[in-house]
């Protein structure tokens, strides 16, 4: 059983953990991120949610992209005190605007039937990323998903796909960016003074829109058209 997000927004960024003055932004948004959204909509403070008994812990989650989102860079200025002399600093960040994604919860259906009441009255406001990129909701369903077919594009799969036997499906005229390989936390801990500290990496591949690769490898299960893995198994 699944939980199933229709969710928009007209700006969001998630930053690459290793960038800093250039910050690139992954396509989709991570595990944590979407463990997050659930959090939020629920209530639970950053201890409760990251807590060894978090009622979220056991979720599976998975996201995939409904339509090729836009594309900005945005440039900060921040002002740094540094040997009592003020000084400048630029910051370039990615940001994707008209993003329009699908994102899937799986967890026991009393679990899922508690999150498709919150998100229909969230406690928070919902947002992927930073907190000002707050997200539409525009459908949520509880639904049963069923064995797909290995074929996968805009979405996240768990594991490196450069590792992996792909057979891209090339198309005459298509444009598209490899794939972003990425290692990434799936969960945190929050320590006493409510910092939060990554912990359980795994590897993530993204997978661009615009070009289909089969991947046999991959269990995959399908709803409403789209193949998926589960990020954080």
């Amino acid at each position: 059983m699944i939980l199933c997000l229709k969710v928009q927004s007209p700006v969001v960024s998630f930053r690459r953990p290793l960038d800093h003055n250039y910050q690139r932004t992954l396509t989709l948004p991570p595990p944590t991120t979407l463990i997050g959204l659930a959090g939020s909509a629920l209530g639970l403070s950053d201890r409760e949610l990251w807590a060894k008994n978090s009622l979220l812990n056991d979720v599976k989650v998975s996201v995939w992209m409904d339509q090729e989102p836009g594309r900005a860079s945005d440039m900060w200025t921040l002002l740094k005190i540094k040997d009592m002399k003020m000084e400048r600093s630029p910051y370039m960040r990615e940001l994707l605007f008209g993003v329009f994604y699908t994102i899937i919860y799986n967890a026991d259906e009393q679990l899922l039937t508690n999150l498709y009441q919150a998100f229909q009255n969230p406690a928070y406001p919902l947002s992927l990323g930073r907190e000002d990129e707050l997200i539409l909701v525009e459908n949520i369903t509880i639904d049963e998903a069923s064995p797909g077919e290995p074929i996968f594009y805009g979405t996240v799969i768990a594991g490196d796909v450069r590792k992996m036997q792909i057979y891209p499906m090339l198309e005459p005229g298509i444009q598209f960016e490899p794939p972003i390989i990425a290692e990434l936390p799936l969960n945190f801990s929050v320590d006493n003074k409510r910092l939060r500290h990554p912990q359980n990496y795994a590897v993530l591949s993204f997978l661009p829109f615009q070009l289909k690769m089969e991947i046999p490898e991959m269990q995959a299960l399908k709803y409403q058209g789209r193949n998926f893995v589960w990020m954080n198994c």
